[in-house]
């Protein structure tokens, strides 16, 4: 029994001491919520994407990108990207074209369906942030929007 309890007790000191003054945790619990959120909105309309397929549509929904351009706006491998581009594109939610002057690069694209169930889980997506967010006063949401976006601009010259 007393080893139980130094168990416990040694978490509870790892968990304050190591985890819980993470700045890098912090972030991923709030992201964890929003996107809780959006995945309960997302099954109740019936829509079976990936997680990692999500930022694939949001920004081919402004622009046809070819692969490599994928990879770096979302900073995963051509590997990852390319197995999220083949599942959309047997769901019929992207085409896939060679590029009229470089046959080396593939444009993808949204196609109309795509572009459709872009703009409804755009749609999920502000539902949830604002259900998740709703336990702030209206001055407490933009003073953590500007704190989070400062950070990340600051972030971003790295």
């Amino acid at each position: 029994m007393e080893k139980v309890n130094t168990d416990k007790e040694s978490f509870s000191n790892f968990w304050k001491e190591e985890i819980s003054d993470s700045f890098f945790f912090q972030i991923h619990r709030i992201k964890r919520a929003i996107f809780r959120r959006t995945n309960a909105l997302m099954t109740e309309e019936g829509i079976t994407l990936q997680l990692e397929q999500l930022p694939l549509l949001m920004i081919l929904n402004h622009k046809s990108l070819s692969q490599r351009e994928l990879s770096d706006k979302t900073m995963r491998d051509k590997s990852s990207i390319l197995r999220s581009i083949n599942s959309l594109e047997k769901k019929n939610l992207v085409e896939v074209v060679k590029d009229k002057t470089d046959k080396r690069k593939n444009i993808v694209s949204l196609t109309n369906e795509g572009s459709t169930l872009a703009k409804n889980i755009r749609s999920l997506m502000k539902r949830a942030e604002e259900e998740v967010m709703s336990v702030f006063s209206p001055k407490e949401r933009i003073e953590a929007l500007n704190a989070v976006r400062f950070y990340a601009d600051k972030l971003e010259t790295l």
